[in-house]
């Protein structure tokens, strides 16, 4: 009987073994394809807050590079987009739903709202939720002016699933010509 114990033991120890190199194994092969670039957008589930900040980063700069497809790469199929804000800014504040319907609202936005002096101040993480907190120069058409965002993004699946953006609504409506702001002396 003693030796059947042995056996299993050896056995159990041997299985042990192999699943460890395994694992060692897939986080080699998943850290080389990561840092080659071989995995895709939406490959895995968010596995770290580093990667989660990272994924923020690339959507930001698909925007501001005005690449209307790798943004879209981003995006659930049925991802929700809205600016806060009441009805006096629609269409602005209009919740956008759907991969039709963000492909024309990103194009307008990356034809009329041009980020390009807009950097990050911040980028929180919580699970698969980031807050995103970001400032500089925007411009709508020939207007050039100084702004801060916050943006929260809510992701499933590695997939942009959810984007709430709070922007300054009172210039906003100045732009779209909604209301007139006073003179400044």
């Amino acid at each position: 009987m003693r030796g059947f114990f042995v056996s299993t033991a050896t056995v159990r120890r041997d299985w042990a073994t192999s699943k460890v190199e395994l694992l060692h194994e897939l986080v080699a092969v998943s850290v080389e394809q990561t840092q080659t670039g071989a995995l895709q957008e939406g490959d895995l589930a968010m596995s770290s807050t580093d990667d989660l900040k990272d994924l923020v980063r690339r959507i930001y700069r698909a925007r501001v590079e005005g690449d209307l497809e790798s943004l879209m790469s981003f995006l659930d199929d049925d991802c929700l987009f809205r600016v806060v804000g009441n009805q006096h800014l629609a269409p602005l504040t209009d919740p956008v739903v759907g991969a039709a319907a963000l492909r024309v609202t990103m194009q307008y936005l990356i034809d009329n709202w041009d980020m390009r002096g807009i950097d990050f101040v911040s980028i929180h993480v919580d699970g698969d939720v980031a807050l995103i907190h970001r400032m500089g120069r925007m411009r709508f058409g020939a207007t050039e002016y100084d702004t801060e965002i916050m943006d929260k993004m809510t992701f499933e699946n590695g997939k942009l699933k959810e984007c709430v953006e709070f922007v300054d609504t009172l210039q906003a409506a100045a732009l779209l010509d909604v209301v007139k702001l006073p003179a400044r002396n």
